[in-house]
C-alpha cells in the first residue's frame, strides 16, 4: 500500500473515531441532560459503560478521562490526510495551498499539545487542564478557519471530488451545529472537520496515487 493510501486510511479511522467519541464524553460530561442526539445513541453508550468498567479501573481513569485520553488519536490521524492531500497535489497546488495547509497542520499540532495537556495532565480539572483546555479551543479555532481557506485552495486540484473539497471549507460553519447537536466541545466542534478530512481520506485510499506526486509525503511540505 503506497504512503498516500496509508495516509488517506488514518484520516478515515480518524473520522470514524471522533464519531464514536463524540457522543460518549458528551453524555459523560452531561449525562441526562445531553442532547436528544447523543441520548439517541444508548446502545454506543452502553457498550462504552462496560469497556470503562473492565479496563478503566486497572488504570485508575474515571471514564471521563478514560475516554478523553483517545481524543488525541482524532488530531493525530487527520494529519496523515490532510499530508496526502497535500502530496497528490504536488507542485500543482500553488502558493495559497501551500500556506493554508502549512497553516492548517501548525493549529492541528497545537490543537494536539491542547488536548494531551488538557486530559493527560492530570486527573483533576485544576489550572493546567484549564490552560490545555484554552489552548485546544484557540487552536481549533485556526484549524476550522485554515480549512475553509485550504479547501477552497484545493477546489481546482480534482485529486478528490469537489463537493469532499466542499466539506472542508464547510467545517468552520458546521462546527456550530456539531457543538449544538452534541452540547460538548471540543467534541463537538472538532466533529464535522474530522469527517471532512475522513471523507477526503477515503477517496485518497480508494484512488490510486497520481505518478507525479512525490515518493514523500512531506517532500513539498
Amino acid at each position: 500500500m503506497s504512503s498516500v493510501r496509508c495516509a488517506g486510511l488514518a484520516a478515515l479511522v480518524g473520522g470514524i473515531l471522533c464519531l464514536v467519541l463524540t457522543p460518549i464524553q458528551a453524555y459523560i460530561w452531561s449525562g441526562a441532560d445531553a442532547p436528544p442526539l447523543v441520548l439517541a445513541s444508548r446502545p454506543l453508550l452502553d457498550q462504552s459503560r462496560r469497556l470503562h468498567e473492565a479496563v478503566g479501573p486497572r488504570l485508575g481513569l474515571s471514564d471521563y478521562y478514560f475516554y478523553g485520553r483517545m481524543f488525541c488519536l482524532v488530531y493525530l490521524l487527520a494529519m496523515p490526510g490532510l499530508i496526502g492531500l497535500h502530496a497528490r497535489q504536488a507542485r500543482g497546488g500553488g502558493r495559497g495551498e501551500k500556506a493554508w495547509f502549512r497553516a492548517l497542520l501548525a493549529a492541528l499540532v497545537a490543537a494536539l499539545i491542547g488536548d494531551v495537556v488538557a486530559y493527560w495532565g492530570g486527573t483533576d480539572l485544576g489550572n493546567l487542564q484549564g490552560l490545555g483546555f484554552t489552548l485546544e479551543v484557540l487552536a481549533l479555532l485556526a484549524v476550522l478557519v485554515s480549512s475553509g481557506f485550504y479547501g477552497r485552495a484545493t477546489l481546482r486540484s480534482h485529486v478528490v471530488p469537489r463537493w469532499s473539497t466542499w466539506l472542508l471549507i464547510l467545517a468552520g460553519p458546521a462546527a456550530v451545529l456539531g457543538v449544538f447537536v452534541t452540547g460538548y466541545v471540543p467534541h463537538g466542534a472538532v466533529l464535522p472537520f474530522s469527517l471532512a478530512v475522513a471523507v477526503v481520506g477515503f477517496f485518497l485510499l480508494a484512488r490510486e496515487p497520481d505518478r507525479a506526486a512525490p515518493n514523500s509525503l512531506l517532500a513539498d511540505a
